[in-house]
């Protein structure tokens, strides 16, 4: 039963974090967009402790591994929150992105 409740966590981690990236490459409104930027920046960070906080105290490699996946999201933020060119805000997406995307395939191998 247990195994079946964490594959059912799993799977709906993984839908909210495949509908927010979506979201945040397909919304137009800047406000929104602000606001799905950081949910998912903070969805990032959330990921990155469940993954830290599953692994085994003496696994101190792979739980900075997992807590570095979730520096990606805050290093994403603070370049959003500073940047006024296109540039650095593709830049700050890609790093969300890849913090949600490689927090989520950490977990699961």
């Amino acid at each position: 039963m247990a195994l079946g409740l964490l594959m059912i966590l799993f799977v709906g981690l993984s839908v909210i974090s495949i509908l927010g990236l979506l979201l945040l490459y397909l919304v137009q409104a800047p406000q929104k967009k602000k606001g799905i930027f950081c949910f998912l920046a903070l969805w990032g960070l959330l990921i990155a402790a469940l993954s830290a906080s599953g692994l085994p105290s003496n696994y101190l490699g792979s739980r900075l591994t997992a807590w570095g996946i979730g520096l990606l999201g805050i290093i994403g933020m603070a370049i959003y929150l500073r940047s006024e060119s296109k540039t650095l805000s593709f830049l700050s997406y890609f790093l969300i992105t890849v913090s949600v995307v490689g927090g989520i395939l950490y977990m699961y191998f």
